[in-house]
């Protein structure tokens, strides 16, 4: 797999969640087992910002050729997902998710792993 794919498929990730946790936070913030309040409506709307703004970059990032800009945004999402791996996985074993807390952990795992892939191991472009 090529980095403008990856990127691409980073970007359909977040941009998809980013939205559904714009529109919908009431019933992400359910199906996930977690309160329903006003205050954590307003945090996942703030989460779902922070994903859309990740998304847009690495689809902006996409055709960048420029072999600094890869590696730098490769490192930063590989840490950023990596870091969501572990507050996932804290959700979980805390009690503070249900089920579902799983497949956003591997989510994170999966774009950590493959960020790191293109950081540490594989081709670039």
């Amino acid at each position: 797999m090529r980095l403008k794919r990856f990127f691409l498929i980073n970007s359909i990730i977040s941009v998809f969640f980013s939205l559904a946790l714009l529109l919908m936070p009431a019933s992400i913030l359910e199906l996930f087992g977690m309160p329903n309040n006003a205050a954590t409506k307003v945090l996942l709307q703030f989460f779902g910002v922070q994903l859309l703004g990740a998304g847009l970059i690495t689809l902006f990032a996409i055709n960048t050729k420029e072999l600094r800009s890869q590696r730098s945004l490769t490192l930063a999402f590989f840490i950023a997902d990596g870091v969501g791996f572990i507050v996932a996985l804290g959700g979980l074993l805390s009690g503070a998710m249900n089920f579902l807390g799983w497949a956003l952990a591997l989510a994170y795992l999966l774009l950590a792993l493959g960020f790191g892939y293109f950081q540490f191991i594989g081709p670039s472009s």
